[in-house]
């Protein structure tokens, strides 16, 4: 757990002080929190990576973790720097946001250079249709290659195949990780826009 110094507490009082709450308005949809955590959920520790300080938001049933790294500059001035947040769903079991309305997001394996549809994606897991000649039984290296043509490097690994589809979890590390979490919390941004409404960026 990290501990921090004197100066960096009073800056995160001041910058994210809590605001007045309107115990009227108890709609979970439009109720935003935010705060800073040192110390980060287990099933959270392999996709943040090196993150020793994370900023969490909390958005209607979903809660952001922001890597944060302070810099101070010359004038000892403390400067937060957010980097792109891991999406956790708080409904039912906690875990990492699922997108299942994919529209051209295909993972192509590594040893046999053949596509296969991607039908839903997290920053952990993967659902994908199954062809017959794939192995659904071993590790791999994939790449999962996204609307806009980036590629991310993808260690798969099968969890069960049933009804010729697969559920894998998946591991990226250094860039294709940054990669991976952005195009996934753009789409969580696109699909929930009402709820980013009120939050100021």
């Amino acid at each position: 757990m990290a501990t921090l110094s004197d100066e960096e507490l009073a800056y995160f009082s001041d910058v994210f002080s809590p605001e007045q709450s309107d115990n009227s308005a108890d709609n979970v949809l439009t109720k935003h929190s935010l705060s800073v955590a040192t110390e980060i959920p287990q099933i959270l520790s392999h996709i943040l990576g090196n993150a020793k300080l994370t900023l969490l938001a909390e958005i209607s049933y979903y809660r952001l973790w922001f890597p944060l790294q302070l810099k101070q500059d010359e004038f000892g001035q403390f400067t937060p720097e957010l980097g792109t947040p891991e999406v956790v769903d708080m409904r039912g079991v906690e875990r990492s946001w699922r997108i299942d309305d994919l529209k051209n997001v295909k993972v192509m394996d590594n040893e046999t250079s053949k596509f296969v549809e991607v039908l839903s994606l997290s920053s952990s897991g993967i659902t994908i249709k199954v062809p017959k000649e794939l192995d659904t039984q071993s590790q791999r290296h994939t790449q999962l290659i996204l609307p806009n043509g980036n590629h991310v490097e993808l260690e798969f690994e099968p969890v069960r195949t049933e009804n010729g589809i697969m559920a894998a979890k998946i591991s990226a590390e250094g860039e294709s990780r940054q990669i991976l979490r952005q195009f996934l919390f753009n789409q969580h941004k696109a699909k929930y826009s009402h709820l980013y409404e009120d939050v100021n960026r």
